[in-house]
């Protein structure tokens, strides 16, 4: 240990000034963080954070602590020159949590989520960018820092003893050395960094108490993140560089993150502990994919719409939330799920309003004339239950649009529609719906595959699927 004692006086010799400085490196330290300081400077921090997309080529983020930290954020730049959304031209890193900094938060925080950022959005080979990027225009509340680092000029370089030189190199070797081994031997480096704060007359207080670590300060950090994270999928998205069913998929993963962390957080700003028993976790779990899957189906039915999506992708897309909201309903069920509650304590029908339109069209309602989903009765047929609905709903999306009503894509969901009901239990052959349905792929058949049915007809079959939809969940009631 005399030899990490040794090392720590050279690197940076405590003092009242550097306490701070001295808390992020323990910080940075017990997190295992693979940053390191440049040349034992504390004020100047570098860390591999990915390759290029496609290459081999390493990047670097230089996050530099500016003089007033932590009440003024440092600032972060990447080497060598990306095009990535969040990364100006001269290199320049934007995120959120600097944006929206606050003295509390720690640069193992910054680091991080700088790594999450470059996973989550990989760089590409730079380019020029022939427009400003949206990562400043989206933060641009964010100071442009000076760097406060002092940099020695490259004439004085031939000055410098090589004694001294050699002597950096070995301290910054042996500090890389000692970030893979801390966990191994952090009781002998704290009472060696006791000895040094007495040595330095600053008083010494429990390690605890000296380098305490929020769990909300991280849960606040991690939201930030998320939404950084959503933005950037959200511009990718708007820009053609990423498939409307990767873009869903992402938007639904993150927002689910982003509710986690949301939910997390004002559960230890409302008590003293962040812990959840596993019955809190599933339930939370359940809620956030829930949640998400509502978010995205808001944003499926917007696109679509809007024409974005074409009907194959829409379908596969909307079979696939279906699914998943009834899988996810199925086991929330058995804890007593209410969803109108949920509806109204998450405001859904304000955040996302057309997906829990769609979601109503999807359950039904239970009233004289119409008939909810009855989700406990569903255990052993969720597939077909959800394929069924999930018919429906695109042929009275498709109906109810006009423009896209093609003789070929109704054919094709009354087609599987009867196929189902003919293979569901307790459903007789002869029953009126499949009657029902047998007729109407007459009259579409006599359209052309490609040709958009009338609006008299529009009219006529959005009706009589909304009627298809609310016997098929009447029939799962008496189940």
């Amino acid at each position: 240990m005399k030899l990490f004692r040794e090392i720590i006086r050279k690197v940076n010799k405590i003092s009242t000034d550097d306490f701070h400085l001295a808390n992020e490196m323990q910080l940075v330290f017990d997190k295992q963080i693979n940053f390191e300081p440049v040349r034992g400077n504390l004020k100047q921090w570098k860390g591999y954070v990915g390759t290029i997309e496609g290459t081999e080529i390493p990047i670097f983020a230089n996050i530099y602590i500016q003089d007033g930290f932590p009440e003024i954020p440092p600032f972060v730049d990447i080497t060598p020159k990306v095009n990535h959304p969040n990364v100006d031209e001269d290199g320049t890193l934007s995120m959120r949590l600097l944006a929206e900094w606050e003295p509390r938060y720690h640069i193992y925080q910054v680091m991080i989520d700088i790594k999450q950022l470059f996973i989550n959005v990989p760089a590409k080979t730079y380019k020029t960018k022939t427009k400003k990027p949206k990562g400043e225009q989206r933060f641009s509340t964010l100071p442009r820092a000076t760097i406060p680092v002092k940099t020695i000029p490259q004439a004085s370089f031939a000055s410098i003893d090589p004694r001294i030189e050699e002597e950096r190199r070995s301290i910054d070797k042996t500090i890389v050395n000692y970030q893979d081994k801390i966990e191994h031997i952090s009781r002998d480096i704290e009472k060696e960094r006791k000895a040094l704060l007495k040595e330095g007359g600053i008083a010494v207080q429990s390690r605890t108490k000296e380098i305490s670590i929020s769990l909300e300060e991280d849960l606040r950090a991690e939201s930030l993140a998320v939404q950084d994270t959503l933005e950037i999928v959200q511009e990718k998205f708007e820009d053609g560089d990423m498939t409307n069913i990767d873009y869903l998929k992402l938007h639904k993963r993150y927002t689910k993150k982003g509710f986690i962390a949301e939910k997390q957080l004002t559960q230890v700003k409302s008590s003293s502990s962040g812990d959840m028993t596993k019955a809190e976790e599933k339930i939370l779990n359940l809620e956030a994919d829930l949640f998400a899957s509502i978010a995205t189906l808001d944003n499926l039915v917007r696109s679509y719409e809007k024409s974005e999506i074409e009907q194959i992708a829409y379908r596969k897309q909307l079979r696939a939330l279906i699914r998943g909201i009834f899988k996810t309903r199925l086991e929330l069920e058995k804890i007593g799920f209410n969803l109108d509650d949920f509806v109204k304590r998450e405001n859904l029908n304000n955040r996302y309003q057309k997906g829990i339109k769609q979601l109503m069209v999807v359950e039904g309602e239970e009233t004289a004339d119409t008939s909810s989903i009855p989700f406990d009765t569903l255990k052993k047929i969720p597939s077909k239950t959800a394929d069924f609905v999930s018919s429906a709903i695109e042929l009275i999306d498709l109906t109810r649009l006009r423009s896209v009503a093609r003789a070929d894509l109704i054919i094709a969901d009354i087609e599987e529609m009867i196929h189902i009901l003919t293979t569901f239990p307790s459903i007789p052959k002869d029953h009126w719906v499949i009657g029902d349905m047998n007729n109407w792929r007459e009259i579409i058949g006599k359209y052309k595959p490609q040709e958009i049915i009338k609006e008299e007809d529009c009219e006529k079959l959005e009706f009589q699927a909304a009627r298809w939809l609310n016997d098929f969940r009447r029939v799962l009631k008496e189940l």
